[in-house]
């Protein structure tokens, strides 16, 4: 396999160019916080949470709910409001639906 940067010769399996360090092939999706839409209990912001730092989503419920509680019930809400109002829902997926054929006779 060769870098499409620089030409070089590289290892089949190699993620970088070893000469002029360029990510060989398709690089890597940066990753989008994004509020869930298939996991969500009131706006999806614990699931959304749980996605971009790939932990459990029930972790960062209770996780939530603990320091909520530690640091007083009501900027817990108003964090967890300010973060349903700033963070973008995920878009949603619409099936597709395939075109049917006209019958003949």
């Amino acid at each position: 396999m060769y870098c499409n940067a620089c030409g070089k010769a590289i290892a089949e399996d190699g993620r970088f160019c070893s000469h002029c360090g360029n990510v060989v092939g398709i690089p890597p999706m940066p990753k989008k916080l994004m509020r869930s839409r298939a996991d969500r209990k009131i706006g999806g912001v614990c699931a959304g949470l749980a996605q971009y730092l790939d932990l459990d989503t029930s972790l960062v419920r209770i996780l939530w709910f603990f320091i909520t509680l530690a640091c007083g019930i009501f900027p817990g809400f108003v964090a967890y409001v300010l973060a349903w109002i700033i963070i973008p829902e995920e878009p949603e997926l619409k099936p597709v639906v395939a075109a049917q054929q006209p019958v003949t006779s």
